[in-house]
This record gives structure tokens, C-alpha cells and sequence, in this order.
């Protein structure tokens, strides 16, 4: 029998993992709810986004030492430890977005910062979370660190959404398009060079996910015409509510 300390099995892997996404369903609901009470409290929605920020930053802290020092099982290497997936990206944006609202700083690239952050994190993070990729997960901190971060990338969107009110507008589908796939080009010449799969540009996950259609480069291409359909779909609900509202403001 292993220990909570120790290897787990994938079954008691996936069975933390769905437990904590359980409890972060309420949070995310919570923080919704918060952020929407608290809109014109600048102050106390400030203190509230410096601990998002605090936190957020103390989990890549806890993720890199469990990877380094506590974890005997993982072996760090540039294969795995480099911050260039899509999640990685997300989540440094929506903290990079955070900081410049506590700053109060008028940033015109606030709004390009948050469509990557919102449409990185409803769809890498969020597909992380529904079809968890257990590659390289061995014990309870590599399962905390693992959804903790996907986790806290929907926090801080929500969070930036409610609170400060921003949205995704139409202009960022194009937007976002056009920067990930810059991205992909920077990565690829990573991968490449350092015989990795970041942004899983050169084998697809590990993961039983119906958006995955066929072996590289197939399932590449299907991303890229998904792209539109999935960035239509998270822009629905603004276009929704600019209708419920009557504005005539783009969106």
C-alpha cells in the first residue's frame, strides 16, 4: 500500500485531482460572486488581487522545489522543467494583468495581456483539469502542484473578469490566433533544437480528450480549425451580455 507522502497510484492520483477540482468549482464560484460585490471597493479589491499574486507566485515556488528537492522520484531536465507550455504562458499573464490593475497603471496591452490569459487558461488550463495528464505526476505534491496551477489561472481570469471588468472582445479570437501561433513558432525552434514536446507541438498528450483527432500533424491542424469555433464559443457569453445590456460599445 503506498503512502500520501509517497508514489500514489494513478488511481489515487486521479482521485485527488477530482476532489480538489470539486472544492475549486466553488471557489470559482465564489470569487465570481466576490468580485462582482466588490467591483467599486478599489481598495479592498486590490488587497484581494496581492494575494492572488502572492499566492500564485508561492505555488511555482512550491512546484519548482517539490520538482527539485522533495520529489526523489522526478528527474528534472530542459525536457520538462521549462516554462513553455500554454498553461505556463496563461498564468503568467493573468498574473502579469493583475499587477498592472493593482498598479493602476493605463496599459494598452492590458487588454491583449488578458485575451491570451482567458483564452490560454478556458482552454489549456481548463482541458488540464478535465483530462489530466498524469505524465511525470508521482506523489500528493506533484497532484497539488499540477492542479493548483491550472486551478488558479481560472482564479485570477475570473477574478480580472468580475472585479475589474474586462473582457474578451471579438477582436481577440484574431488577436490570440495570431499570437499563439508565434508562439508556436519560437517553441517549435525549442522543441526542435532541444528534442522536446512543449505546447505538445510534436506528440499530443497523454490524455483521453475528443479535440485530439489523429497523430502529429494532424491533431495540429484540427487545433487550428477548432481554433475559431472554440474562441467564438468563449466569446459568447460577453456578446450575451452586451446584448442583455443594450450597449453599443464593441465587444
Amino acid at each position: 500500500m503506498s503512502k500520501m507522502n509517497g508514489l500514489l497510484t494513478n488511481d489515487q492520483l486521479y482521485t485527488i485531482h477530482n476532489n480538489i477540482t470539486y472544492y475549486m468549482f466553488f471557489v470559482w464560484f465564489g470569487i465570481c460572486i466576490l468580485g462582482y460585490l466588490l467591483k467599486n471597493k478599489v481598495i479592498i479589491k486590490n488587497n484581494i488581487s496581492i494575494i492572488l499574486v502572492v499566492i500564485s507566485i508561492i505555488q511555482e515556488i512550491f512546484d519548482y522545489i517539490n520538482r527539485f528537492f522533495i520529489n526523489d522520484l522526478y528527474i528534472p531536465s530542459l525536457e520538462n522543467d521549462l516554462p513553455f507550455h500554454l498553461c505556463h504562458f496563461a498564468y503568467w499573464l493573468s498574473v502579469l494583468c493583475l499587477l498592472i490593475l493593482i498598479l493602476g497603471k493605463n496599459s494598452k496591452k492590458i487588454q491583449m495581456y488578458f485575451n491570451c490569459a482567458y483564452f490560454f487558461g478556458f482552454s489549456g488550463a481548463l482541458q488540464g483539469i478535465l483530462t489530466v495528464d498524469l505524465t511525470n505526476i508521482f506523489t500528493l505534491n506533484d497532484i497539488l502542484a499540477l492542479q493548483f496551477q491550472h486551478s488558479f489561472i481560472i482564479l485570477n481570469v475570473l477574478w480580472i473578469i468580475f472585479a475589474y471588468n474586462l473582457k474578451f472582445n471579438q477582436k481577440g479570437i484574431i488577436q490570440v490566433f495570431i499570437i499563439i501561433n508565434i508562439l508556436a513558432i519560437f517553441v517549435g525552434l525549442i522543441n526542435l533544437f532541444l528534442n522536446t514536446n512543449y505546447m505538445f507541438l510534436c506528440n499530443a498528450p497523454n490524455v483521453n480528450n475528443p479535440l485530439l483527432i489523429g497523430k502529429w500533424p494532424i491533431y495540429l491542424v484540427f487545433f487550428e480549425i477548432f481554433f475559431f469555433l472554440y474562441g467564438y464559443l468563449l466569446y459568447f457569453p460577453f456578446k450575451i451580455i452586451k446584448l442583455i445590456n443594450g450597449k453599443n460599445e464593441e465587444i
